[in-house]
Parts: structure tokens; sequence; C-alpha cells
């Protein structure tokens, strides 16, 4: 069959190759592998030319022209014995060869280079795996490679290469990737039998690259490829690997001469190392026992083949599993390679003559090819060498030998197994012919001189330079006489580093190689010397007026050339001052410019260019000249403080200033005469590009002006223009004088006066005082100290204010300290004085209560203790009261107090205070105690009822008093008619009923019932008698009252009934029977449950029980408690707190709610903040009269909502709002520039001019820009400030707000210009920006004019565009309401229709009369009301509801555009207005007609009254 391909792995033991030549054959080397990975042997194709120019070792050629590598091998790394060996090339499964060019020492096989992987510049980056596929299918194999460019892909099968060529199914494809990786497809559609075997796919790019093979295995019968004869090289070991397909496959075998050469089952264990027969040392070292070994992938390896061997014959056997047999035979060729002479070459050869080099082969197998290299390469055709061979001999003929020929000649011997080649050295010898000869040269003084000299010739000449010594007149060589500096290259070169004078002479070039007459030459060489200086620059000085010479010095050979420029300029000599002088001397020329006098103008840069005709150079001169000086420019303060200022200037050009001199002096002499300034020289430094001076020992808050004048050799210039500047604040250097501390009438408060410090130590504008008082009489001093910051009042005169938030009846130590921008200075001495006392400011301490009888309580407690008690403290009062009670006051002198007269076994809530003359103290922390248990009051009514003709059911009502904790009832039951003792029945704690059996029908009994607690048996109610009878008339046991119950709540009234038969019940309301109804149920055991209760159903519920024999009732009166109303709130705003004041509801007598306890909840939040709580739940019992409570911790100036609710055991109250704003504002600036200060440079802001309105100061923001520019710029030195405290004192009773003091200045401005300044001032109140107009001094300190009237465009454009659209969109308003409204009216028009009716009810529309009423109501509902609403009394006759300011009621009108008889929406509900519980109900569900406003006319169906709160 076609296109079958053997591998045969030939194992190479010698240096030549094999070459081995039929089509469609692959030869590789090495042992075979067990291992499936390490057998898989991978090797890539390459042209013949390659091959061969490459001098690698080439292997096998294909039936498409490719050769095939065939790696080195030596007899240490392969056994032909061991199929197991590894071989050290294997690179399995991916694989990559290099092909290198040959080294110029020949053909050498030995140096073929190998390299590893990461040598290569190509690798696999992905390949497919060995597959098992089916016929008929597709598959799809694929493989990817990354190199240094995209590398090109050759798939192959079994070593042949496929293509779309070799089968129509075959398609092959490639793509590069992004990551500059190539990928391959090979696609095989409806896979065959045939299609398997071994694939490999290969990357190649350029010589480099890289193969991956794995087999494809196809279901089918087996099958062998054929192949020719196979050509082997003799003494080489062959490996034959079976080219088979079909799959499965249980075992491959090899015959020879009909016998098995050895056999391993490859089904069960394909991938595994199948065992090999021990071969002995001996035989291995001896290699006499020759065997051939199979591995279990088929590869036959045959040692050493032999001459002997040619023509053997091997057959390959492949079985399937179910006995399938395919065969091959394959015949083995065994060639010779060739064997090389030396080459033979002549001797002594000169040029010109004819050379002939022959190759002669000593042994070999034909057909052999013969080729030659010279150096490596191919020979090239300019050379004109012939080449003559024959079978067993090849000549190389050259007529005429040159130069050109000489070099390493290889004759390349080959044939079909191996590759040889032999190499020989060609030269002759050539006479020295000049290349570049030597000639007479100049060179330049001081510069590096070259002088070239160089011949060819074979062997290579050899250069030396000699040079005649002037003085003996002999030859001596260069380098001998030079003694450095001077070499000599190997091209004959000579080379001077520096020349020198002694340079100069005759110099010789003497070249020989011993070939011909050598050649020589004489030369002579001249050194010219180049203009130059001995120095590059100087400095001349000359006072203005005087004579100036300028010389130059040229140094050089004739002929010099001088050319003299003036800052770049050519000097012009024709002027009358300047002349020119120029002479020789024996080492150049002198130039001399000279001036009869100089001018400014002369000073500058000179330049003397000299020049001659082997160089230029150049030589400087810096001329000054001195003239008297004049004043500096740019005088400026840069830094200004409190007692020092740094003045700067830029000094004038051309003045040439050694030094300066600056006058200083207070404002108020410089301006009547410098003769009291102080003088200061400084010397000029000539490193800064402006001078400056630090002034020292300066006033603070001073105005100071400071001149400059500049000073040289020639005199001091004038002084210039002074400039101002005023020196910072300091903190003042001495306290007050004349402190007066007094007390007052008011406890806790001290008034203080005082005078301001001295003049002299202010130090700057005095703009407030810090006032600390010291308690003296208190043990943590440092936290009862109170420090006070005021705003000054004046500016000079006495002083005073009121300290007050003090502690009363306590001695303070007060001390002032003044401050201004700067900060505060020292504190006075203290001064002592008492505040006043007041009421006790602490609470009694330990508060305990106990028992001490069912009616009374001990309550005791510590004293006050000092300070907190004063000195007048007359007594304590003590509150106390029920949960549902008001508080009781008691007073006592001492420290314990007997409470007497109260309810037995009820809790007391119990605090004390301590109270003077002044009122009464803090309240101590309630405490709840209880009195002691007693026996119960009687139960507070009996009934007695038949139950049966034997027995009697009692009922019975708790005692109104219960006195402790029940335990049991105890009914007793006596016959009227008898003398003995009554039968007791104990009735436990839970149950008001029992029933009494037994008894004798027809006789009378009487019944009676005790209560017991834990200190005994109570008192019996009154006595009920009755007698069982026959019939049981219809009973009621169930006894009735007074029931009082929370609006909203739930009431279940029992009527417990009896009778026989049984009795039916109907329960009544204000004598009406109950039917059915949305709140009352009726249980099962006649009970009533009364739901979501209300005033409408408060009144007597009757129970009425009856059967055939009579009729019973029970009768509740029902009370229901009205919900607290809301509290009265009042405000009292202060700085930072709010004091909140409350008023108890008031009640009316018959309202019982009254005699509740109430508990109140206050919240509050700020405008836009959360609600927050004033304090914990029931945390403020209720107490008589006003409540107050102190908000504390605000923010100044800030609007609060406040909201307070009362709540007692009915339920919460609607809530009373109230807003209030903390006292404060925002700042308050100056409306004058007066508190503004400049210089030339900055303006600063002075901040005690801004007036806090109460709340303290914290930022300040400074913008400013050029008058008239439009963006702002921010000042860098914006100030923060963190909020301070004036120490311990309440905040309500805090007097006058702290005051901030400092300023902001904007800097680095221009002088002389005026200047828009932009302050925004910002407490907690808010902020305020002014803007103020203000210009910086002139340079001298001098202020500007007004600033003159400019006519901005761009602002006149926005104002009249602004006014326009304003105008636009008025008009556009007006016409639309214009429109709307006559639209509307007509429609509202047509739609009502007035029908009057006699019996004055509302007909289906609605009257134009009540057309203003509806406006009136929609006008009202719009303005709505937003303060606490007060509350009126209730107890008139008629009831009157207070509407709450946050309901909002819905006008109703008819729609406009509504068409007649057109139903609505069914959207009418019940509305209940969740601020004022009112219940809103409309006429009829259906009726579009009668406006919710008319209402009040209108009966109301189903709508009940609704309860006021």
């Amino acid at each position: 069959m076609a296109g079958l391909v053997l591998f045969v792995l030939v194992s190479i033991t010698s240096i030549d190759a094999l070459l081995v030549h039929p089509k469609d054959f692959i030869v590789s080397n090495g042992g075979g592998n067990s291992s499936l990975h390490q057998s898989l042997e991978h090797w890539h194709s390459v042209s013949r030319n390659d091959i061969i120019s490459s001098g690698l070792t080439p292997t096998m050629e294909d039936s498409n022209n490719n050769l095939y590598m065939v790696p080195e091998f030596t007899e240490n790394n392969f056994d032909p014995l061991l199929t197991n060996a590894a071989t050290p090339h294997t690179l399995s499964p991916i694989e990559t060869r290099t092909i290198d060019e040959a080294s110029s020492s020949g053909l050498d096989r030995r140096k073929v280079l190998k390299r590893s992987l990461s040598e290569n510049h190509v690798m696999i980056t992905q390949h497919f795996t060995e597959r098992t596929v089916t016929p008929g299918g597709d598959i799809s194999m694929q493989c990817s490679a990354t190199g240094d460019r995209p590398p090109q892909f050759i798939w192959e099968r079994d070593g042949v290469v496929v293509s779309s060529n070799t089968d129509p199914r075959y398609a092959l494809g490639q793509v590069m990737t992004s990551d500059n990786s190539v990928v391959t497809q090979l696609n095989i559609t409806r896979v065959r039998v045939e299609d398997g075997g071994m694939y490999s796919c290969t990357a190649k790019e350029g010589d480099h690259a890289a193969t991956y093979e794995n087999r494809l295995d196809v279901y089918g019968p087996p099958y062998i490829r054929s192949l020719p004869p196979i050509k082997v090289q003799s003494g080489e070991s062959v490996n034959l690997r079976c080219p088979f397909y079909g799959y499965p496959i249980s075992k491959i075998d090899w015959e020879f001469k009909g016998k098995p050469i050895n056999s391993n089952s490859l089904f069960p264990s394909r991938y595994k190392r199948s065992h090999q027969a021990h071969v002995t040392r001996q035989a291995h070292q001896k290699r006499k026992t020759r065997r051939s070994v199979v591995n279990i992938h088929g590869v036959l390896t045959i040692p050493e083949v032999s001459k002997e061997e040619n023509g053997a014959v091997y057959t390959c056997i492949v079985t399937s599993p179910s006995g399938e047999m395919a065969r091959r035979a394959f015949e083995i060729q065994v060639i010779e390679a060739p064997i090389l002479e030396d080459l033979l070459l002549g001797n002594n050869l000169q040029e010109g003559q004819i050379v002939n080099i022959y190759c002669n082969v000593r042994s070999g197998d034909m057909p052999i090819h013969f080729e030659w290299l010279k150096d490596g390469k191919r020979i090239p055709s300019s050379l004109k060498v012939v080449e003559r061979s024959s079978e067993l001999f090849s000549a190389l003929v050259i007529k005429r030998v040159s130069l050109e020929h000489c070099g390493t000649y290889t004759c390349v011997a080959s044939n079909h197994v191996a590759k040889v080649n032999k190499s020989t050295e060609l030269y002759i010898k050539v006479a020295p012919k000049w290349q570049e000869e030597p000639s007479n040269s100049s060179l330049l003084l001081g510069r590096r001189g070259t002088v070239s000299c160089s011949a060819s010739g074979y062997p290579q000449p050899q250069v030396h330079w000699m040079k005649k010594d002037a003085i003996l007149g002999t030859w001596q060589p260069v380098l001998e006489l030079a003694g450095g500096g001077i070499l000599s290259l190997p091209n004959g070169t000579l080379v001077i580093e520096e020349v020198s004078l002694t340079d100069e002479g005759l110099y010789s070039c003497n070249v020989e190689n011993g070939v011909g007459t050598p050649l020589s030459k004489t030369v002579w060489m001249s050194v010219n010397k180049p203009v130059h200086f001995e120095t590059s620059s100087q400095n001349v000085t000359s006072r203005l007026g005087h004579p100036v010479s300028l010389e130059c010095r040229a140094l050089g050979d004739e002929p010099i050339r001088i050319v003299w420029t003036h800052d770049g300029n050519i000097v012009d000599f024709q002027l009358h001052r300047a002349k020119l002088s120029e002479s020789k001397t024996p080492v150049g020329l002198i130039s001399t410019v000279s001036l009869q006098y100089s001018e400014t103008a002369d000073a500058g840069l000179y330049q003397c260019r000299a020049s001659n005709p082997y160089g230029a150079s150049s030589f400087t001169i810096y001329l000054t000249i001195l003239e008297p000086p004049t004043p500096p420019s740019e005088l400026r303060i840069e830094a200004v403080r409190s007692r020092s200022a740094l003045v700067s200037w830029h000094e004038t050009s051309r003045t040439h200033a050694r030094h300066f001199s600056v006058q200083y002096a207070p404002a108020l002499y410089a301006d009547a005469g410098w003769d009291h300034s102080v003088n200061i020289n400084v010397t000029r430094k000539d490193t800064d590009i402006r001078q400056s001076v630090e002034l020292q020992n300066l006033h603070p808050a001073t105005a100071y002006a400071v001149r400059v004048a500049t000073g040289n050799q020639v005199g001091v210039s004038r002084y210039t223009a002074p400039v101002h500047f005023t020196t910072h604040e300091e903190a003042p250097s001495s306290p007050p004088i004349n402190i007066q501390v007094e007390q007052t009438e008011n406890p806790g408060e001290l008034f203080v006066s005082w005078l301001p410090p001295p003049k002299e130590t202010h130090n700057g504008v005095i703009t407030g005082y810090h006032i600390k008082a010291v308690p003296q009489n208190s043990g943590a001093v440092s936290e009862d100290t109170d420090t006070r910051t005021l705003k000054v009042s004046q500016q000079s005169g006495k002083q005073e204010t009121a300290i007050s938030g003090l502690l009363k009846n306590t001695r303070y130590a007060v001390s002032l300290s003044a401050f201004n921008s700067a900060g505060s200075g020292p504190f006075s001495l203290p001064v002592y004085q008492d505040t006043m006392e007041g009421a006790p400011e602490q609470a009694p301490s330990s508060v305990e209560c106990t028992a001490v009888s069912s009616t009374s309580l001990r309550v005791g407690w510590q004293p006050i203790t000092l300070p907190g008690q004063g000195s007048s403290l007359i007594g304590y009062t003590i509150l106390f009261a029920t949960e549902d009670s008001a508080w009781q006051n008691q007073t006592s002198l001492h420290t314990e107090l007997y409470l007497q007269s109260l309810m037995k076994y009820t809790n007391y809530t119990v605090k004390v205070a301590g109270f003077s003359s002044f009122g009464a103290g803090p309240y101590s922390y309630p405490i709840i105690c209880a009195t002691l248990q007693d026996v119960p009051d009687p139960p507070a009514d009996i009934k007695v009822l038949v139950l049966s003709p034997t027995s009697l059911l009692v009922s019975w009502k708790r005692p109104e008093r219960p006195n402790g904790e029940l335990i049991y009832y105890t009914v007793y039951v006596k016959p009227t008619s008898g003398t003995g003792p009554p039968q007791t029945h104990r009735v436990e704690a839970g149950r008001t009923s029992a029933e009494v059996k037994e008894l004798t029908p027809g006789r009378t009994y009487e019944c009676w019932v005790t209560a017991s607690t834990a200190a005994g048996e109570g008192a019996s109610s009154r006595r009920v008698s009755h007698t069982p009878t026959q019939r049981v008339v219809a009973g009621v046991a169930s006894l009735g009252g007074t029931v009082s119950v929370g609006v909203g709540s739930s009431l279940l009234l029992v009527c417990q009934c009896v009778g026989a038969p049984p009795p039916r019940t109907v329960w009544y309301h204000k004598h009406n029977i109950i039917t059915h109804h949305p709140r009352f149920t009726r249980n099962h055991d006649d009970s009533l449950l009364i739901n979501n209760i209300d005033q409408s159903l408060s009144g007597n519920y009757t129970c009425l029980a009856k059967n055939l024999y009579g009729s019973d009732q029970v009768e509740y009166t029902v009370i229901v408690l009205p919900l607290p109303e809301a509290p009265i709130l009042r405000a009292t705003p202060y700085k930072d707190s709010i004091l909140v004041e409350w008023e108890q509801p008031y009640y009316s007598i018959s309202n019982r709610s009254s005699s509740q306890k109430i508990s109140y909840s206050l919240t509050w939040k700020e405008a836009s903040g959360p609600w927050q709580e004033a304090w914990s739940a029931n945390k403020l019992p209720n107490l008589s009269g006003v409540q107050k409570h102190v908000l504390t911790g605000l923010k100044c100036g800030t609007k609060y909502s406040l909201r307070i609710t009362a709540t007692n055991k009915v339920g919460t109250s609607q809530p009373a709002y109230l807003d209030v704003s903390t006292l404060g504002g925002t700042p308050i600036p100056p409306s004058t520039n007066e508190w503004l200060w400049s210089n030339a440079s900055y303006i600063s802001v002075q901040l005690a001019g801004w007036d806090d309105a109460g709340c303290d100061l914290r930022a300040w923001e400074l913008d400013y820009r050029p008058l008239g520019s439009r963006s702002w710029i921010r000042a860098h030195n914006s100030m923060a400030y963190a909020d301070q405290s004036w120490g311990s004192g309440l905040g309500l009773y805090r007097s006058s707000p702290s005051y901030r003091t400092g300023s902001v200045a904007a800097g680095a401005l221009a002088a002389g210009a005026w200047y828009q300044l932009r302050v925004t001032a910002t407490n907690e109140a808010g902020s305020v920006t002014t803007t103020y107009n203000y210009a910086t001094k002139n340079e001298d300190g001098s202020e500007v004019g007004p600033p003159s009237e400019f006519f901005d465009i761009n602002m006149l454009v926005i104002t009249f565009s602004s006014i326009l659209l304003i105008l636009c969109l008025l008009s556009c308003v007006y016409i639309l309401i214009k429109r709307q409204r006559s639209g509307m009216l007509t429609e509202y028009r047509d739609s009502i229709t007035v029908d009057k009716s006699e019996s004055g009810n509302i007909t289906a529309n609605t009257s134009h009369s009540n057309l203003t009423n509806v406006k009136e109501n929609a006008l009202n509902a719009q303005n709505r009301i937003y303060s606490a609403p007060i509350h009126v009394r209730n107890n008139s006759k008629h009831e009157l509801y207070e509407i709450s300011p946050y309901a909002q009621f819905a006008v109703g009108f008819r729609t406009f555009g509504h068409v007649e008889n057109q139903d609505l929406p069914s959207r009418h509900k019940h509305r209940y207005d969740t601020e004022t519980s009112f219940q809103v109900c409309s006429e009829s569900e259906d009726s579009d007609s009668i406006s919710k406003s008319t209402l009040k006319s209108v009966p109301r169906k189903g709508c009940r009254t609704p309860h006021h709160r």
C-alpha cells in the first residue's frame, strides 16, 4: 500500500552519520524506550541545502525532498541490549532542535551544538492528546507555538507530510492570537481506519523548530503500511518501528528468517514498561551475543548492523484481540560510509602560480558525492576556482593564485548513509605593497597628531617607525625617543597623543614581511602653534571719567589677527576716546585698547578674539565703571511681628553697591524729621537677589517708617521714600487696676468694676477682659473655677460687669486680665468677696423610708453638707403621694419625719429637699415604700339567689379597701330559726360567688361574707336572708355598680344568671335594647363586651334575666374617662438653653381623671433634626402647679421645636407644640472700614470689629480680588475657633457671651491697588458675609486715591438680562392666571343650579350664599397656625373643641368640567383627623354636589359626637 512509513531508529556509535535514502522514510538514532512518553521520537525536517551548508549530520530524505536530522549518540549513552535505555537527547513529548552554522574550522560533526529548550526560540505551548475514535466521525487536532517571530507549522502522519492535497478530507489552517502565538488545526472529516497512526505537528521559525507527536487510533482491523528497502550504515544499531494502524491491537511481533524475535502483550498493559531479559555484563562488554529486542510499542532494536547482514528481511506482525492479523516484511540494506585520505597540496606557493588540491576516497559504497567549501562556505565564483570530479576523487584547480585564494579548503564526501570531510590550509607568500603611503605632515601644538603608513602582503607585513636625531644625525626608533605619549597602531599608523615642539623632524616608515624587498619612506613632520592665551578672562574696574586701558596678549605663530568686541558688538575705534595699539613679541602679539576717559556705557563685557591659520581663541575682560550709587528700588516690608520687621529691597543695576544704610523711626518722629532715627549699615550680599535686614527691638502696635540708601566706593546715594508699617500687637504686659468686687442682692452673683491697664502696657487695642472667679471654700477648686470673657464696652474709662451663676454663700477670689488680638495679659492679684446665700444647692442624701404601721411611714435622710447647705437652712420639705393621688407636702426641722394617716397597704413615692428663706432646693431622687397590711374592709355588697330547692347561690363584691393581699373569703350560712353556730365555707380569693348545698326546702337561711388577709379576718358584710323553694326564679348573681374605664379601651360587663328553666337575658343601654352594633358583642355566658369605648357609650347598662317564675336584673353605671388634655406649654430662651414650663391641665369636679397621677414626655429637635427625649420615661413625676425643665447644651441663635404630652392610666394626650429660638443671632459686621489695615503688600482685617450677636464666633473666611475682577481668591490664613465654655455655671444663668479676637490677612498683594474683600464670619446661629473695598498703600507708605470709575459691561449685560427675564416670567404667570380664572368661573357658573326648598334642607346643588363659605374655608385652610394652642377650660355647659394647628381640612367643591348626572368615583369614606379626632361624614355616599364645608348645617347620619381630648 502506497504511503506507508517505517520509523527506523539507528544508534550511531561512530562519528559519521547515517544517510538512508529511501522515500517516505525517517531514521532516528538512540536506544529504544519502553515508556510511552520517552519512546516517541520527534524530528523536524529542513532542506538539503541547509543541512549541507550548516555542517550538521544529515539523516534521511523523504518523498517531499526533505532531510531529517539524526541526533548524535555515543557508545557511553546507549546500550543496544536494553530496550528501556533512555537517550540523553530525548525531549518527549515535545522536542526542539536548532540548526547552526558550522564553525570556521570546517564541517566537524563532533561540534554540532545541542541546545536545551530554554535556549531555543520556538516553544510548543499547547498540543493535542492521544485519541481513539470510531470511523465516520470528525476529529480536530490542535497545536499552538510561540517564538521570536510567528512560526510555521507542518503536520505529518507516520513521518509523511499531510495536507489537503494528500486527502480532500484533510483541512489545515493556522491563525495568530493576540499574544503573538500561532495556533494550527488539523481537521479530518469522515475518519477512516487508514487515518490512524502517529501524528506530529512541527513549528518552524528560521533555524529553530519544535515538534510534538502523539497517536491517533481508529477502530478497525490492523494493517501495516509498506516501505521500500531500508539503507543503514554498517556498524550502527537500528530501531525499526512498525507503521501500523487499526484498533484495538493486542500485540506486535517481529520475525527474522521465519522465527519470532520477541513478543510482548500490549493489550493488558499498554502503558507499562515490559520486563526485559537480563543481559550479562560479559556479553555486553564483548558484544558477541547480539540480540534483537522488541519494546511495548513494537520498536525492534537491532544492534551493530554489519555488512554481512545486507539484504536481511524483518517481518512485523500486528494482531488484534479478535485474532485479526497483519504482517509486512522490511528489507535492510547495509551501506559502508566513505573514508577520505588527506588532501594533497603543494608547498612554497608563490603569487601567480598554478595550484591543485586533490581529494581521494579510500573506501565506501557508491555513489559518492563530492562538494568543496572555503572557510566553511561555498567557494564564490569570483575566485575562478575550477572543480574536477570523478567517482573516487575530486580536485580543485587555481590557474593563477593570489592573496584572495588563501584560506581553509574542505572536501565533503557523502553517500546514502554518511557524510565525511577533510580540510587543508592554502597560503602563498606575497611581497609588501603600499596601501597608504606616508607623506609630509603638519601637526598642531598641543593637539593629537596621526600619520598613516600601511601595506599589504603575506605574511602580514610589519611596520617600524624611525626618527632622525637632529643633534647626532642618527636614526632611532620613535618609541624609544619619545619616552611615552607616542604609539604605533597595528595598522601602521603613528599616533602622538599631545604634540610638542620636540616632535618636529624627519621620520621614516619601514615595512617588511620577509618576502621581496622591504618598503621605506621618509617624511618631514612640522609642528605649528595655534593662537592661545595664558588665561581666559580678567576683571577691570575704573571710576567714571578716569582713563582705562584693556590689554590682550595672544600667543602663537604668525600671522595673528585680533578683533575687539564690546557686549557682542565690534568696537568702533573711530571714536576720539578709543585708541587701538598692537605690538609683536617673540611669542605672539599684544593688542591694547585705551579709553581717554570712561563713561557709564563703557562698562560691560569685552572680548579679544585672536586667530591664525592654525586655530583661534578668545580672551574676556569684564570692565566695571564705578559711579555714584542710586537709591534701591522695590523697598517693601516682607514680614512684621510684634517687636521685629523684615525689610527687603532690590539694588539698582550698575550701582556696584558695597553696603546699604537703613534708617527707621516711629512714624510720629519720621514725619517731623529723621533726627531721632536708628541707622543700620548692611553689607551687600552677592548671593542674594534681594537684600534684606531684620529690624529689632521695636515696640508692639506702633507705626514705623523705614528708608534705605546705597553706598559704594564713590559715595552714598539719597534715601528712598519711606515705607510705613505697624508692628503686630502683643498681649498686654500688665493687668487691669483698681479692681473692686461687690456683693449683689441676687444669690450667687458678684458685681465687678475695674480700670484698664496703663496705656504703655496695652501693646495694642484692648478688646476684652478675662474674669476669673475661684471659690475659696470648695474642695475641688479647679472644677469650680469660673473664667469668663467679656467684650470691652469702651476703649477707656471704668469697666464693670456682673458675674452670675456662681455658688451661693461662697467666698470667691476674683482676678482679671486684659486681652487684645494677640492674646491675654497677666491676671491681677485676686480680690475676695462672698456671694449671697440662696436656696440649698444640693439635695439630701441617703433618703430611706420604713413602714411603721398600716397607716404610717418613717422617712429619714442625711443632712445637706456644706457648702451646698448654706448657713440659713431652715428645714426640709417632704413630698409624698400614691400612684393615683396628688403630691402632699410636710416639713420637718430634723432629719426624719413620721407620715401618719396614710392609706393601708399602699405604695408611696417620697422625695426630700432642703429649704431656706430663699426657697426650696433640689429634691432627692424619689424612692417608693409601702405601708403594712391590715384586716380588709367588709365586702362591698352581697346577694343570695335560689339555685335549686336545696341550694342557694351567694355572690358578693370585693372590699373597697382590701388593705393587703386577700387570702380567702368566708361564707357564713345559718337558719334564721336556729340557735347553733353558722356553717362556714372558705372560698379562694379569686372567686366572688359560692354555692351552699344540702339545705332544707322552705326554711329561711341567713347569709353573710367576710374577707381575710395575712393580718386577719375583716368585718362581715350585711346579712341577707333567703328561702330555697321548688320554683327557681330567674336571678342575676352579678352585682352591678359604677365602672370607670379609659376612652378607647374595651370593657366586659358580666351577667351571671340562674333559674329553672334557664332565663333569657336582654341588655339595655340607657333603657334602649342593645341589638346589633359594631361596638357591642354578646358572649355565650350572657356577658357584654364593649370595644373601643368612647363618651357616647357611657351611661347605664342593665342586664335583665327572665323565666316563667320571675325576673331579675343587674345595673352598671359606666363612666368613660377621657385622655388627659395637652399641657399648656411656655418657654423662655437663653443663649444655649431653654427653660421649658408647662401647666397641669384643668379638670372639672366631675372628671375623675383629675385624681390620677400624670406623667409628662418632653421632646425637642432642631429645625431639620430628629426628635430627642428631654428625660427618660417617668423620670419626672407629677408636681403641683407649674412644671419646668431646662434644656441645656443647645446651639446659640438656633430655632428649636418643642413637643410635650401628658400621660395617665387612660392614655396619652395630644401633643402640644411650640417653636422657640435660643438667644443670639448671626454675627454683626462693622459698617465701615475702620477695622481694616494695610501696607504695600497685604491687607489685615481685625476681627474685633465683628459683634458676635450673643453667639461665639467659630470661623472666619477671607476672600479677595482686585477691584473690577470677577474671580475670588481665598486667603490661606482663615481662622477656625473651638467652642469655649463659661466654666461650671449653668448655661441658663450665663452672662455676656464670649468674645473672639485675632486677625486675618490677604498677602502678596500689589502696592497702591484697590481690592474687594469678602469676609465671612460664622457662629452657631449662621454666617454673614460682608464685602469691603480697601486699598494697599504705595511703596513709600502713602495712601492711594479713591478708585476710578469704571464701566463693567459684563455686569450691565447680566443685570439687564435678569430684569428682562423677570418681566417675561411675570407676564406669562399673569396671562395664565387670568385665563384659568375666566374658564373656571364660566364652567362653575354653568354647573350650579339653585333649588329653593321650604323645608330648609340643602338641595342637590350648593347655593350661591354657600359658595362664599367655600371660598372662606379654603382661604382659612391655607392660613395654618403653628403656635401652641391655648385650651379652653371645659367646665361650661357647651363643650368647645380646640382644633389642632396641625390639622388639615379638605374643602369640598365641585370638580370643574364635571358632566351633570355623572357619578364620581366611590371614594367617600369616614375620615378621621389624627390631631383632633373629628369624624367628617358625607350626607350621601354617592352625592357629588354637597361640599364638606357645608356639613355644619346638614343633619349628621351615622356620625357620633366627637370627643374632646
